[in-house]
């Protein structure tokens, strides 16, 4: 179920041994806690599961704290990057050019040479017109650059909240039944070799099964191309998508089935000359960071409107803009009184002067009191790095890490008077 990594049975929340008041205490609110434990515990768990020819690269965009990232890099993950930022993270946190992938759509001339300079696996094309850009940076810096597909499948996994799956237009890739012509007129460019499809149609996924099956399909059309074109097919990027329970009645993707059926596909299918000398790259997110997240927040007032009861925090979605934007609620607790009832409904809501500031609706919680700190949950992916700081002029909250019962500050919080710094009058 939901909230395994943490013991909500006890009166009061602590976040890797930390008592949550003493953290806020230190840091202000609201606040960002990670538990490095569980971050490592994920990883382990997923690494433990997958089959050996399965890399792991962790989706940067989940959470790309430089301290998060170096967690998972020092575990022995690759990363998925998809912004000038996060390549700049790479550089700084000295990863392997052999352990980044570069993907995402709309990458500029500045992102793609730098890219280069530092050095990647791979480019993850989304188009057409961006090879014919990474040809032409490459021609300019005499590079030969490798590169995959990212495939708009005719085939796809539905999602409970569509977030990036269907088979539908859409600006991820190139459509399927155009990537065999889009390899034939570039192969012979001297300045790209082509050695990988990357396909990424499904998020939140919670059934091992759903994703075994799309990763069936994803080896039959990568052994069709190959057929038409006679690439070298390196690597087989099958994407994330692995989900973490948000309801408290949903249980935890099963990755020991997931392996076992990942493991049975490649036995099946990449035993032929097209598909045997590729690696498979999967690049979970949300699934490695998301539980080891909680966003602390403080109660500024709690009232009653023609029968809705609510509760304002000190933060809102301009912090945590994710369930607003989902339209899902995160698991919600109040965190100084976990161990009494829950028996009244609440709107949690922020500051902000909209009533779009919702980030928990119709949630069962104890009575709520001013100065109540509420926790919401699997806040690790898609929290800090999802959200929109600057409106309403509010501080922008830090992030701490707590590992072995000690806490590091891991981004410090940014009052008003130091951004508006940045303006020019």
């Amino acid at each position: 179920m939901a909230l395994e990594y943490f013991d909500i049975q006890s009166p009061r929340l602590k976040i890797g041994s930390m008592d949550y008041a003493e953290l806020i205490r230190q840091f202000s609110s609201p606040l960002y806690v990670y538990d490095a434990g569980i971050l490592k515990t994920k990883y382990r768990k997923l690494r433990s599961a997958m089959p050996a020819h399965i890399d792991i690269f962790y989706a940067v965009k989940s959470n790309p704290n430089l301290s998060v990232i170096r967690t998972f890099a020092e575990s022995g993950a690759g990363c998925d990057v998809a912004s000038y930022g996060e390549l700049l993270a790479m550089q700084r946190l000295h990863i392997a050019p052999q352990k980044i992938i570069f993907t995402g759509p709309g990458k500029t001339e500045r992102e793609i040479e730098f890219a280069m300079n530092i050095g990647v696996m791979a480019f993850n094309c989304e188009s057409d017109n961006e090879i014919v850009r990474i040809e032409s940076i490459a021609q300019r810096l005499n590079k030969k650059i490798k590169i995959g597909i990212r495939v708009n499948t005719d085939f796809a996994i539905k999602e409970t909240i569509n977030i990036i799956g269907g088979t539908e237009a859409k600006k991820f890739g190139i459509d399927e039944n155009k990537v065999v012509d889009v390899i034939r007129r570039h192969r012979k460019n001297p300045y790209v070799e082509f050695i990988g499809f990357h396909i990424f149609n499904a998020s939140q996924v919670l059934d091992y099964r759903e994703l075994s099956r799309n990763t069936e399909n994803i080896l039959r059309m990568a052994k069709h191309v190959v057929n038409e074109t006679g690439i070298n097919l390196q690597y087989i990027d099958i994407g994330g998508g692995l989900g973490i329970p948000y309801a408290l009645n949903e249980s935890e993707l099963d990755v020991n089935a997931l392996g076992k059926a990942l493991s049975d596909l490649h036995s099946q299918y990449c035993q032929t000359p097209e598909l045997v000398s590729a690696r498979w790259i999967l690049e979970p997110g949300r699934y490695l960071s998301g539980e080891s997240g909680v966003l602390l927040a403080t109660v500024t007032d709690v009232k009653e409107s023609r029968g809705q009861h609510f509760i304002i925090t000190d933060a809102g979605i301009h912090h945590f803009l994710r369930p607003a934007l989902i339209h899902q609620n995160h698991p919600v607790f109040i965190a100084n009184k976990l161990d009494q009832k829950a028996e009244y409904s609440y709107r949690v809501e922020g500051p902000l002067c909209t009533t779009l500031d919702c980030m928990a609706s119709d949630v069962m919680l104890p009575k709520a009191e001013i100065g109540d700190t509420i926790a919401f949950f699997n806040a690790g992916a898609y929290g800090y790095s999802e959200s929109m700081p600057f409106f309403l002029s509010h501080a922008i909250p830090a992030e701490v890490m707590v590992q072995d019962g000690h806490t590091k500050l891991i981004r410090r919080r940014i009052e008003p008077d130091e951004y508006l710094n940045y303006c020019i009058e």
